[in-house]
Order: structure tokens, then C-alpha cells, then sequence
């Protein structure tokens, strides 16, 4: 690949391509970065001149990393990190970390959150840090403004005027999750699956709290019970257990936690019928929420920024 080609890829470029990577689809890069479609096709078609490799290849509704892509992402994601820090230090940014850190979150999202959030304030800090997590709710936005909170990870956007959504990642796909010895195991199709009681967290990816495979129930004539509404994971965890009941998660760290637990199995749904389930039903976004100043400057340390957008790109893969 000659240099000089390289030195002509601008970093609106390179963001580009680590949208993509992430999101997988070129439509909702395009709407995040408040780009054309044309320019994200563009900027695409540029680096796999540059490359002489596809990058992304097309699979149904969704775009796949190559082999070159997964190789390029890390050092492109670093190139936007740097650049990012740089840019945070000519506004007056600091970089050193506070005593406390407290971040509302929902609990599909808060396995290892705050070990993750100390480790990376180690570099940056004088001393360890202590870090809480409290859950996200009707209260977070006043929380976050009145600097009561750091930041808050969530399935929503923020409609208030000193608030930054930053939307980070889709799910991609759920995941069923029962006993080890439970009847839906023989044939863990959909339409066994509604003739279960249903778990819920709290907090749901979907608008008003909604449950996909509720809706799809009511569509085939028939009404899903739910068995209880979980505060947290580890109550998830013992409702599954002492029951007939069955959880859809789409989070793979929220996933990865139940699994590891004895007595419960996890499985990815087949994506036909995952498909069906989301019918009517756009693809949970998660969101990062953080606080603006009276400038529109984010008032987030950007350690903590990098941090948090990392665990919930990990908590995904």
C-alpha cells in the first residue's frame, strides 16, 4: 500500500470506518455522524481503494468486518482516542481522575462496570478511586445535571437541552436463558417459548418498557404471563431457577454472567426467528449519557468517556 495514499485518509474518514465496525450498518453511521449516505459510501469506497480489500461485506441487513477490518480496527480506534485526548486538552480538559466516580446504569449493563472504571483510573489517578453505581430511572437526568452522577449508560435518549446521547452500539441478537433442565430446551423455538412465564429487568431496551415476545404472543392469540420483574441480574438468576420461567437478553456480558451461573443454560435465538420476535420493534440502541456545560463542552473526564464506551463495546462482543 503506497504511503502517500495512506497520508490522504482524513480522520472523518477513520471515524467512519470505526462506526461501521461497530454499528454495522451504514444507514445508522450515516444519522449518528449527521453525515449524507453518499459521504459514508464514499469515505467506504476510499479506504478500500487504499486497502485493495473489501473491509465490509454485506450479510442481510448488516455489514461484516473482514479479516483486514478486524486487524485495522484497534489501531483506527487508537488513532481516534489520541486524536479525541488532544482535542480535549486545547479545550482545557482535564485528564486526571476525581476521588469518586458514581455511574447510573441499567442492569443488563453493570456486570464488572466498576472494576473496569478503576482499572482504567489507574494511569490517572494519585490514589484508588471509589466507584458506585446506582440504577438508571426517571431521576437520572436531574441527578446528572446537578453533577450528583458522572455519566449514566442506558437504552434511551435524553431529550434535555444540557444532556449528550451519545449512541454507541446496537444489540445484535438475542439470547434465550432458562434452567439447565428446563422443557424448552427440547425444541427452543418461539412459539414454545410463549407458553412460559417471562422474566424482565426493570429496565427493557424497548419503548415503555414494551416485551417483543409479548407483543408476539398477542399476535398469535395468546397472552404471555410474566413470572416476575427483576431488579437486577442476580434476581433474574433466582427467578429462573425456581421456576418454569424464561429471559431474553440481548447484552452478551448480561448473558455470559447467567450462563456462568449452575443450573442455567443460555442460547443465541436463530436469527429468523429473533427476527420475528423484534417485528415491529427497531434494534435496541444503548446510549451514553453525559453532562454538558452553559459552552456545550462535555464536563466527563475523557479517561472516564474512553472507559465507558469500551465496557459497553466489550459487554456486546
Amino acid at each position: 500500500m503506497p504511503k502517500d495514499k495512506l497520508l490522504d485518509i482524513p480522520l472523518t474518514t477513520i471515524e467512519i470506518f470505526c462506526q461501521i465496525y461497530v454499528k454495522k450498518n451504514a444507514i445508522e453511521v450515516a444519522s449518528h455522524l449527521e453525515l449524507s449516505q453518499p459521504k459514508v459510501s464514499r469515505a467506504l469506497a476510499a479506504l478500500r481503494s487504499v486497502f485493495d480489500d473489501p473491509l465490509f461485506i454485506r450479510r442481510e441487513s448488516q455489514f461484516q468486518a473482514t479479516e483486514k477490518a478486524h486487524n485495522l480496527y484497534p489501531i483506527f480506534r487508537e488513532m481516534m482516542e489520541c486524536s479525541q485526548a488532544v482535542d480535549h486538552l486545547m479545550k482545557g480538559g482535564s485528564g486526571g481522575a476525581e476521588n469518586t466516580v458514581e455511574i447510573a446504569t441499567v442492569p443488563q449493563l453493570e456486570i464488572n462496570l466498576t472494576q473496569s472504571i478503576k482499572q482504567a483510573a489507574m494511569p490517572v489517578a494519585d490514589s484508588e478511586i471509589i466507584v458506585s453505581t446506582t440504577p438508571w430511572g426517571e431521576t437520572t437526568s436531574q441527578q446528572l445535571i446537578n453533577d450528583e452522577l458522572d455519566a449514566a449508560i442506558c437504552f434511551q435518549r435524553s431529550s434535555h437541552r444540557a444532556i449528550l446521547s451519545k449512541s454507541i452500539i446496537q444489540h445484535r441478537g438475542g439470547y434465550l436463558v432458562a434452567r439447565s433442565d428446563h422443557p424448552i430446551w427440547r425444541d427452543p423455538c418461539i412459539d414454545n417459548m410463549i407458553d412460559y412465564p417471562l422474566v424482565k429487568l426493570i429496565t427493557m431496551p424497548f419503548p415503555a418498557n414494551k416485551s417483543p415476545i409479548g407483543n408476539y404472543a398477542k399476535q398469535v392469540g395468546k397472552q404471555m404471563q410474566i413470572y416476575a420483574t427483576a431488579p437486577d441480574l442476580g434476581s433474574a438468576a433466582n427467578s429462573l431457577l425456581n421456576s418454569d420461567a424464561i429471559i431474553i437478553i440481548g447484552v452478551k456480558g448480561a448473558v455470559d454472567f447467567l450462563r456462568n451461573i449452575n443450573g442455567l443454560k443460555a442460547q443465541k435465538i436463530d436469527h429468523v426467528q429473533d427476527q420475528s420476535i423484534l417485528k415491529n420493534f427497531s434494534h435496541p440502541t444503548v446510549y451514553l449519557w453525559l453532562k454538558l456545560d452553559t459552552r456545550g463542552k462535555v464536563t466527563t473526564p475523557f479517561w472516564l468517556q474512553r472507559c465507558l464506551e469500551d465496557y459497553i463495546i466489550k459487554a456486546h462482543q
